[in-house]
């Protein structure tokens, strides 16, 4: 049966790709929105008024275009914005066009600065993406070499699990445990471990009434640079984890009254008591 297994947090070959392409897609997607709102010099801007909406849904919600009406040499004209937003446009609103003059029928809705810088987010993000995802690749490739040589050549000290810290708001944040141990020099230190995830069974444990032996791994030269051995760390089956908590549910329970005496509420019965009637009975005078 599977264990619940804990393992350190690693930046593989599967978040690259995946960090790559979400990096490749808000960079796309953002600066084709930024060529679409572009408008060219030669083009003039009038004033036009926002006479319907075009609404679009997608990813379960509903956002919404403003259609703008204009007007060239008399000839009325449409034109609709390549922005769109959930709230659903003003009708009669003023917004400045930009149309060719030399075919009017060739129009852009000019954006507000507010909504260009904000289109700026997505080929920012995107950019930020593709930089960091081969940054965090060969760092990641660079710590599990270190933890390799340290396993090999490191000194080994043993310590004892003393803590678990959640790293963020939810579990998905991933977690560092704390070991403590005595160093090379007698002092006692703690170290802290890698992000770790699938601490299910570790949690359980009751690690701080029954210790916890975990190895450090430390390098004699830097003692700053380590590695706590997340490979000592006991996993729970899921049937040690369901027999836990039976014998958790069970001493909760308040214990039965039922089958067992308790010497202080037993009484003895009292002594029963028949009277018995005198052998010459009372007999009183008559009377005169």
């Amino acid at each position: 049966m599977t264990n619940f297994k804990t393992k350190r947090q690693q930046f593989g070959i599967g978040a690259l790709l995946l960090m790559l392409i979400v990096g490749a897609v808000f960079t796309g997607v953002g600066f084709f929105i930024l060529k679409s709102t572009k408008i060219d010099p030669s083009w003039v801007s009038i004033p036009g008024t926002v006479v319907a909406s075009s609404s679009s849904v997608g990813s379960g919600s509903t956002t919404y275009a403003a259609v703008v009406s204009y007007q060239v040499n008399g000839q009325t004209y449409k034109v609709t914005s390549s922005s769109s937003s959930s709230s659903y446009p003003t009708i009669g609103e003023n917004r400045n066009i930009a149309y060719n003059p030399v075919h009017p029928d060739q129009s852009k809705v000019v954006q507000t600065a507010g909504t260009v810088w904000f289109i700026y987010i997505f080929p920012v993000i995107g950019i930020i993406c593709l930089i960091s995802a081969p940054y965090l690749f060969i760092k990641a490739r660079k710590r599990n070499s270190a933890i390799s040589n340290l396993m090999q050549s490191g000194q080994k000290m043993q310590g004892v699990l003393v803590d678990i810290q959640a790293q963020g708001a939810n579990s998905n944040s991933g977690y560092k445990i704390i070991v403590s141990a005595t160093n090379a020099s007698g002092t006692v230190q703690n170290y802290v471990s890698d992000f770790i995830t699938g601490i299910g069974g570790l949690a359980m444990a009751d690690f701080r009434n029954t210790p916890i032996p975990i190895d450090v791994y430390i390098d004699p030269t830097n003692p700053q640079n380590y590695y706590v051995d997340i490979a000592d760390i006991p996993n729970l089956s899921p049937d040690r984890i369901a027999s836990l908590l039976k014998t958790a549910l069970q001493n909760r329970q308040p214990n039965s009254l039922v089958g067992t005496q308790n010497p202080a509420l037993t009484q003895t019965p009292a002594p029963s008591f028949t009277p018995t009637p005198p052998s010459n009975p009372i007999v009183p005078p008559p009377f005169n």
